[in-house]
């Protein structure tokens, strides 16, 4: 391998992990050069409302021969079994919130155990399905959202790596549309006009920030079943699977870490009607039931508001690393995991040590025109959707 040969490091995250790391997907290059010394390459993403915390520890690796094969190789870029030290420790932070470097510990800390997971995808050029995780349980101890964490490694060639990140506070209460705690709340997607046209309103998305926060990311999921049938007229059922889909609302950076700042997100309805023609096949065996029938409030439910929220170290990260059309190749690479070497001195790392926080309304119900619209709209007509309501209840009913 030359000097200036690069190594992309990818992992990817599903199972367990994707708790902690599916949405904010991460990767970064790595330089291989000589003089050569194994790196740490550290990723975790805290989360206040998991019960488990995880943590990928790699390192990366020089040999003779053909370097993708050592990929293939699970010793090239894992550490053995029980030879990391790590654990997380609580921090108290300092008066002005920030992260100074000579914040107390408050006595609690958690260890990091390693385990084997089988959710790696084996289409890429690291060893898989299974990967080393670290994980520790915050079920009886939970993390705060109002104290810092550290992460501490000591690693079997003496190197030693830490990292200090803050949390996101929040809660169901940030969201103000759609309402959080109006369980029969209806969205409208169409009004449907006399003449069988529609009109497609804007609906106004919108939330208030938590101390913290710096970057939301928002998106609607449509909840529906898909039916298979072995006839053309929708009498043999073969078999039938859930499914969702997931639109994007936006993403919105945060300026100020202090909080309760009101963010209106407009989302054009139009859109649902758009994005299921082209993102569904059109097959005259395939009927779809959009979302399930709640008998306790006589109506559909099918939507869910989900809101993903990324604190600062995450933040800065995943806008240093975005990907870029830009004609300039030579990009900044940014990490907030410090390593020493075995005498104290600082050397590269490579990673991120963040939080983030997933907060949302779930089971959101629909109006009977956003229904219609979608038997009968040109976009969707050929979908098959129907309402999982009985027959008495929903003139758009599967019975």
């Amino acid at each position: 391998m030359s000097n200036n040969q690069t190594l992309w490091t990818r992992w990817g995250v599903g199972g367990a992990l994707v708790a902690t790391m599916a949405t904010f997907g991460c990767s970064t290059e790595v330089d291989l050069t000589a003089p050569y010394d194994s790196i740490p390459v550290v990723y975790g993403l805290l989360e206040l409302q998991t019960d488990t915390q995880w943590v990928k520890i790699n390192r990366t690796w020089l040999g003779e021969g053909n370097q993708l094969l050592a990929a293939q190789v699970a010793d090239s870029s894992e550490y053995p079994s029980g030879s990391v030290d790590a654990r997380i420790v609580e921090l108290i932070p300092s008066s002005s919130g920030g992260i100074v470097g000579n914040e107390l510990p408050t006595g609690r800390e958690w260890t990091l155990r390693d385990t084997l997971v089988d959710n790696k995808e084996t289409s890429g050029i690291f060893f898989g399905p299974s990967q080393r995780v670290y994980f520790a349980e915050t079920t009886n101890e939970s993390l705060l959202d109002d104290k810092l964490y550290r992460l501490e490694l000591t690693l079997p060639d003496g190197k030693e790596a830490r990292s200090t990140t803050t949390m996101v506070e929040s809660s169901v209460g940030a969201i103000n549309q759609p309402p959080p705690n109006l369980p029969n709340y209806k969205m409208g997607f169409a009004a449907v006009n006399p003449d069988g046209s529609a009109t497609y309103p804007n609906f106004p998305f919108k939330w208030t920030t938590s101390p913290g926060a710096s970057l939301y990311t928002a998106s609607l999921v449509v909840h529906f079943e898909e039916r298979y049938y072995a006839d053309d007229a929708l009498t043999l059922l073969d078999s039938a699977r859930d499914r969702t889909m997931t639109l994007s609302v936006g993403t919105r950076e945060v300026n100020g870490l202090n909080g309760f700042q009101t963010i209106d997100e407009p989302f054009e309805c139009q859109r649902l009607y758009g994005e299921l023609s082209t993102r569904l096949e059109a097959n005259p065996r395939i009927r779809r039931v959009l979302g399930s029938y709640d008998e306790d409030f006589q109506m559909e439910r099918a939507f869910d508001f989900v809101l993903q929220v990324a604190n600062q170290d995450l933040a800065i990260y995943l806008d240093v690393n975005e990907t870029t059309n830009s004609i300039v190749q030579d990009r900044p690479t940014w990490t907030n995991i410090e390593v020493t070497d075995k005498d104290g001195e600082p050397m590269g790392g490579v990673g991120l040590w963040g939080s983030r926080s997933t907060l949302g309304v779930y089971g959101l119900g629909y109006t009977k025109q956003t229904i219609q619209h979608l038997q009968e709209g040109d976009l969707t007509a050929a979908l098959n959707f129907c309402s999982p309501a009985p027959s008495g209840i929903s003139d758009y009913s599967c019975e």
